[in-house]
């Protein structure tokens, strides 16, 4: 179905930016606040966070450019996690906004982008690089002890990006993304011939492998980056192909249970829009459909929890996706032009707003919908 652009109001927002002392001022506990890292036009990096109604609640100066951030489940602090291949996550306060702790990257290794705290808070864990060996691990941090990594895990796999956990909070579903790279060379893939992603599933006690899923052998250049967990246990997945451009192949995929992952496309002229390239995924707070994010193309598509696509969105350069249940969006979008676009539930445009100055990277998160998820 095509995306009704109603309601679209664009607003150039400027104004002081708040200190992080006054990150949470004047905001209730039902308020919206999104959070997500973001660049300046001097070069400046930043996590920052603002309201749905315009206001900039908090920016951290980063030492280099960020990339995904994971808030305990409580909300009280989130990490944030260096681009791939970075050497820091910090841990900010979200009602202070100080720097509680900055963890540096052991040797021989560096962190990938993404990260997710253990339901109880207690643990973070880290997708990072042995680029040694070019395999992939998770390093376990314990949060009672100053961050202290007391433990690494396989990641079963090469390059792991996005990591989540599954409802009982025991199982790590891994996107090991297949390219192997080094930190002398940070922006080299060097495997591309014989790279083989996968989808792995991992006991977080003991590190074992429960299950493993690959794209059919024709498609082993799908790099697999990014995926989200709905409520119950469905995987969405968004890739990126590494193969020869004139290809279009399936970007998207599901995997539920022991199911093997269908790969899913869009329809013939959507599809090549998308440039062979997915940015993020995320599922609604019901679980019933999900957004995948092109910045290449400038379009978000939206599918069913069942695979079936049901429309897109446009917006330039628009790459992160959070989910809300406040306001009547079902997901709200940003871009590297600044914008954030709430989109309501039935998937129609309901606001946009333009922070001018930022360029947001390429996740977001809606705070108020993850208490108790």
């Amino acid at each position: 179905m095509a995306i009704d652009r109603r309601a679209f109001i664009r607003l150039g927002l400027g104004g002081l930016l708040l200190g992080p002392a006054m990150a949470m001022a004047g905001t209730g506990a039902g308020r919206q606040r999104l959070l997500g890292c973001r660049s300046d036009d001097r070069g400046g990096h930043f996590l920052s966070m603002v309201d749905v109604d315009g206001g900039r609640l908090m920016d951290v100066a980063l030492p280099g450019r960020g990339h995904g951030v994971a808030v305990d489940p409580m909300q009280r602090r989130a990490a944030v996690f260096a681009r791939r291949p970075g050497t820091f996550v910090w841990i900010v306060d979200l009602a202070s906004g100080q720097v509680s702790h900055r963890i540096a990257a052991v040797s021989g290794r560096h962190f990938y982008g993404h990260g997710q705290f253990t339901p109880d808070g207690t643990r973070l864990l880290c997708s990072e690089n042995a680029y040694a060996s070019g395999e992939g691990v998770i390093g376990v941090y314990d949060a009672g002890n100053s961050y202290r990594r007391t433990d690494e895990l396989p990641s079963h796999g090469v390059g792991p990006h996005e990591i989540r956990l599954l409802a009982d909070g025991n199982t790590l579903v891994i996107a090991n993304g297949g390219i192997r790279t080094h930190p002398d060379l940070p922006r080299v893939k060097s495997n591309l011939a014989g790279m083989r992603p996968n989808l792995a599933y991992v006991d977080v006690a003991s590190g074992r492998l429960l299950q493993r899923h690959e794209p059919e052998e024709q498609w082993h250049q799908l790099s697999i980056r990014h995926i989200d967990v709905s409520p119950d246990d469905r995987v969405a997945v968004a890739m990126q192909f590494e193969g020869r451009p004139e290809l279009f192949p399936p970007l998207i995929a599901i995997q539920h249970g022991k199911q093997p992952m269908r790969l899913l496309s869009a329809p013939d002229a959507v599809q090549r829009r998308l440039r062979n390239y997915c940015g993020s995924v995320t599922f609604d707070a019901e679980g019933l459909r999900f957004a995948v994010s092109s910045p290449r193309g400038g379009v978000v598509t939206f599918w069913s929890a069942g695979g079936d696509y049901l429309g897109l969105y446009e917006q330039a350069d628009a790459c992160g996706i959070g989910r809300t249940a406040a306001d009547g969006y079902g997901f709200v979008v940003s871009d590297g032009n600044g914008g954030v676009a709430g989109i309501d539930r039935v998937l129609a445009v309901s606001d946009h707003r333009v922070f001018a100055g930022y360029r947001w990277d390429n996740h977001l998160l809606a705070l108020s919908d993850l208490q108790g998820r």
